[in-house]
């Protein structure tokens, strides 16, 4: 597995995943109803959000149904979530092995979670 790694081009998977949370930052924008948490520059690809009117556990179990593995709560970081004034959030990772047809699949499945759970 290390020598796997090892021969891996690190840059272009920080790239790639730069690239996927951007266009899954974008893709969200689309929702006048989500709001995006934490979005400091240089950050890791992972995509932390709230959805009004949804509770982050209620979203969470309607993606997984919908083949899409996100985190939901406050992910052990309750003086973070104080600070933003948030609850919980849901929350998407990527990683190498993920694509843009992925990301839109979850894009369409938080669409889908809005219209049953709203």
């Amino acid at each position: 597995a290390i020598d796997y790694l090892n021969g891996l081009d690190r840059a272009a998977i920080r790239a790639h995943e730069h690239d996927l949370l951007t266009y899954a930052r974008e893709g969200l924008r689309q929702f006048n109803w989500a709001r995006v948490i934490g979005d400091a520059p240089g950050k890791a690809a992972i995509l932390s959000f709230e959805a009004d009117g949804m509770h982050a556990h209620d979203l969470a179990t309607i993606l997984d149904r919908e083949g899409v593995a996100v985190r939901a709560g406050h992910h052990c970081a309750q003086p973070l979530m104080e600070r933003f004034g948030v609850a919980s959030t849901t929350r998407a990772s990527f990683g190498l092995y993920n694509t843009r047809a992925e990301v839109d699949v979850m894009l369409e499945a938080l669409a889908k979670a809005r219209k049953i759970l709203v």
